[in-house]
């Protein structure tokens, strides 16, 4: 996984945008093909940690 802060003058229509309080995630088509469910959270109280789990439907889910 990487982010990516920097969108300007990128072309982002490949992606797929989903909205969590206050940010907005863009995920690639090749990682929305082979997920089968993710969850997106955020911990951690002054500074904020993002998680995401990412389950393929082989029995586990991945944390990144």
């Amino acid at each position: 996984m990487s982010v990516d802060t920097n969108t300007k003058n990128k072309n982002l229509a490949p992606y797929r945008r989903l909205n969590h309080q206050d940010f907005k995630i863009l995920i690639t088509p090749s990682l929305v093909g082979m997920a089968k469910s993710m969850r997106v959270d955020t911990k951690g109280g002054f500074r904020k940690k993002l998680v995401v789990e990412f389950d393929d439907g082989t029995g586990g889910a991945c944390e990144i």
